[in-house]
C-alpha cells in the first residue's frame, strides 16, 4: 500500500512541478513583451515578503468564472482571456480565448455581424464601434485602434492587466451615452 501512496504523490509533485514551469513561461512572456499587470487589484493580497511575480504565478493557475485562462500555444503566442465591456446598455462580452495577434475589428465584426437586441437604433455595427482602454490613476479613458492587435493594445502606456483579464470599454463613435 505504501507504494501507491509514494506513487501518487510523485505524480502529485511532478504535475505541480510542470504547472509552475508553464506559469512562470507565462510570466515571462508577458514580461517580454512589456505588458503591465496591475497590483491594485491584489494590493492587499500580497503580503510583504511575497513578490508581484510569485502573486501571479499563483494566481495563473486559477480559471476565471468562465473556465478560461491565458494561454500560451506551441509558437510562443498568447491568447487572453478578455472582456468588452459596453457602458451605454450595461453589458458584457466574454472571449475565453482572445489571441494575441488578432484585431479587435475582427472579433467586432463577427460580434456585430447581426444588430443586437438591445440595439433598438441599430448603431452598433463594426464600422461605428469605438475601443477604449481605461487608466484608473488618471481617470482617463485612451481611444484605441479597432484595426490594432491585442497585443498592440496591451502594450498601450497607460494600460494595466487587472487579474490576468484584459477589459476594454466599447463606444459607438461620436453617439453620446
Amino acid at each position: 500500500m505504501g507504494n501507491f501512496l509514494s506513487r501518487d504523490v510523485g505524480k502529485s509533485n511532478l504535475k505541480e512541478k510542470k504547472e509552475r514551469n508553464q506559469n512562470e513561461a507565462l510570466l515571462e512572456a508577458v514580461k517580454a513583451r512589456n505588458i503591465r499587470l496591475s497590483q491594485t487589484a491584489c494590493k492587499d493580497e500580497i503580503s510583504a515578503s511575497e513578490g508581484l511575480g510569485e502573486f501571479f504565478l499563483e494566481r495563473l493557475s486559477y480559471e476565471n468564472p468562465h473556465g478560461a485562462r491565458l494561454n500560451l500555444d506551441n509558437q510562443g503566442r498568447l491568447s487572453w482571456p478578455v472582456l468588452l465591456l459596453y457602458p451605454e446598455y450595461a453589458q458584457l462580452d466574454f472571449i475565453s480565448a482572445f489571441h494575441e495577434d488578432s484585431r479587435f475589428i475582427d472579433h467586432l465584426m463577427v460580434m456585430f455581424g447581426e444588430t443586437p437586441s438591445c440595439d433598438l437604433e441599430q448603431k452598433y455595427c463594426s464600422d461605428n464601434l469605438e475601443v477604449y482602454v481605461e487608466d484608473e490613476d488618471r481617470a482617463e479613458l485612451y481611444r484605441v485602434p479597432t484595426k490594432g492587435t491585442l497585443l498592440q493594445v496591451l502594450q498601450h502606456h497607460r494600460y494595466f492587466v487587472k487579474a490576468l483579464t484584459p477589459a476594454f470599454l466599447v463606444c459607438v463613435g461620436s453617439k453620446p451615452f
